[in-house]
């Protein structure tokens, strides 16, 4: 009887620890709660990533939306749809691509503490001419910043007038959260009109 007392005693011991191990972020419903980061940022939702019987379950549209892509979902077939941006190897092939947009060049820049930028510099002047292609580049330098994994974005022209925006705001323009008039708002804008006022 003793013998049998003990080895109950040993087996506990180890599902307990098993169960310790498993649960070490937590537990959701009785599941084992999934830390999930994308690029080393932790990945945060509603509903966190499980272990699930010995298989990961995620949450679709928070790493969908930290990966850069777009998550649609369809109420009368019950599908979850997800459109992924264009990815590029590098910084050099980002260039090629935004010369499209008369990018002249682009950089990325970091201070060690997390903070990370991309930047873009037009070639040419903004906030004259065509303001729907001012637009258009601007939410596409945007979604390049998506795709770096940029904590922030800046785009300047050769007058170093700027616009900035977080990246965060503008994976919620991309994924339908904020408008583009709302994301417009979030940027913030340096035109040198402002600077000459500020030194005078």
């Amino acid at each position: 009887m003793k013998k049998k007392i003990i080895m109950l005693v040993a087996a506990f011991s180890v599902f307990a620890g098993v169960v310790s191990a498993s649960s070490i972020n937590g537990v959701y419903k009785g599941n084992a709660i999934v830390k999930v980061t994308v690029n080393g940022n932790e990945v945060k939702s509603e509903v966190p990533g499980i272990n699930l019987d010995g298989t990961t379950m995620l949450p679709v549209r928070a790493v969908s939306e930290a990966l850069g892509a777009e998550v649609k979902w369809d109420q009368n077939t019950y599908t979850a749809e997800i459109e992924a941006s264009p990815t590029f190897k590098s910084l050099d092939e980002i260039a090629r691509h935004l010369k499209n947009y008369n990018i002249h060049s682009v950089d990325y820049h970091t201070d060690g503490s997390g903070h990370t930028e991309f930047i873009a510099i037009y070639e040419g002047v903004f906030f004259m001419g065509n303001e729907n292609e001012y637009n258009e580049t601007v939410k596409e330098i945007a979604k390049q910043a998506i795709t770096l994994g940029t904590t922030d974005f800046i785009f300047a022209d050769m007058l170093n007038q700027s616009v900035e925006g977080t990246t965060d705001n503008a994976r919620a323009f991309y994924n339908g959260k904020l408008t583009e008039t709302q994301f417009f708002d979030t940027l913030i804008r340096e035109d040198i009109e402002e600077e000459s006022e500020l030194d005078s």
